[in-house]
């Protein structure tokens, strides 16, 4: 059992940091009704929540290498495909995602996929998957625009227009109302006006069945009389990788708080790596965004969105203690974490600055 005492640590519930104490025993924080086997002074020190990635292709598609280390997408859809099947963990990416701050990801397929896979959330550590996961089956993905067009047309050397994706969409909602009732939660991949238009219409016609979220949302704020649920907004950091993607800007966070639509972050790594959330964050910062409603956003907001709030995302009694400790506010641009914490377990440490 550990106490940390003195450190500035973020509040969930007023988004403030206020100097307080909290106590760990095993995997999670616990009352401090006892006295403590150790007792750390985090004096000077910023603690957050863990930061979830809400949308990650960590441990699906490993960074310098081949189609051999690609396992992001299936080009034939089944409903019985998951995500969890095909997370490595051993990729390099999570050690390095850890020492940035992010502790968890919600893992999705690539956009080239179609028709995706069921996602899962895990957490960055462990040496088997199933020791990872915090909850798997969370939704079913898809992906509507450029990048699906193009893959079914490498494939099958003939055109899928919009028309054809919308078929297609509304014959597995259909299946899977059918075959896996329990998953209510749909996460669409989605840049344009037009596709987003269509998601819209989707939430109309399946509404009393599923939540349909959109990742990426680039052109969403063109759509000015249309309600959206919570959007997975970003990454902004990244190439221009085709026309659908002219309109990115991290001015997209401000424009949907400004327009009240509730969004989190992502960094669809490795499209960008999971190391710049924080960077995403300090951009919506950038563009007037309050930093306590971007570190929400980031831990808390992440984690209710995902349905995992009752497990992580904050530092509070009875939830796992995923925290990170920082040498200033995590929001500047050069603060540094000085250690990670999963399940109470430190997973890294900064060299030469904590080695309690």
């Amino acid at each position: 059992m550990t106490r940390y005492i003195n450190g500035l640590v973020f509040n969930s519930e007023t988004r403030s940091f206020n100097k307080q104490s909290f106590q760990v025993q095993g995997q999670y924080f616990e009352p401090a009704t006892h006295s403590p086997e150790t007792e750390l002074d985090l004096d000077g020190y910023y603690i957050t929540p863990g930061f979830i990635d809400s949308c990650s292709q960590i441990g699906l598609a490993e960074i310098g290498i081949r189609w051999e280390g690609d396992d992001s997408y299936e080009f034939d859809s089944h409903l019985q495909y998951s995500v969890v099947d095909g997370i490595y963990p051993f990729d390099t990416a999570f050690q390095k995602a850890v020492s940035h701050g992010v502790t968890a990801s919600h893992i999705v397929p690539s956009p080239k996929s179609l028709i995706g896979a069921k996602t899962a959330i895990i957490h960055h550590t462990h040496t088997t998957v199933d020791e990872m996961v915090i909850s798997k089956d969370v939704a079913y993905s898809f992906s509507i625009g450029h990048q699906a067009k193009s893959t079914f047309f490498a494939e099958k050397k003939k055109p899928l227009t919009r028309m054809g994706i919308a078929k297609i969409l509304r014959e597995t909602l259909q299946q899977i109302q059918q075959q896996e009732p329990s998953i209510t939660k749909i996460v669409i991949r989605a840049h344009k006006a037009v596709d987003l238009e269509f998601i819209s219409r989707l939430q109309q016609e399946f509404g009393s069945i599923f939540d349909f979220h959109i990742i990426h949302g680039t052109e969403i704020t063109f759509l000015h009389e249309t309600s959206f649920n919570t959007v997975i907004a970003g990454p902004t950091f990244r190439y221009i990788e085709h026309n659908e993607m002219m309109a990115l800007s991290p001015k997209l966070y401000h424009q949907l708080y400004k327009h009240s639509i509730p969004f989190v972050f992502c960094t669809d790594h490795p499209v960008s790596s999971t190391s710049h959330l924080t960077l995403e964050g300090c951009l919506a910062v950038r563009e007037g965004m309050a930093r306590q409603d971007v570190l929400y956003a980031l831990t808390t907001g992440a984690a209710n969105f995902l349905g995992i709030a009752h497990l992580t995302g904050a530092i509070r009694v009875g939830l796992l203690a995923d925290f990170v400790i920082w040498d200033k506010h995590p929001l500047n641009l050069d603060a540094q974490v000085v250690a990670t914490y999963i399940k109470g377990t430190k997973v890294y440490a900064r060299e030469g600055g904590f080695t309690q």
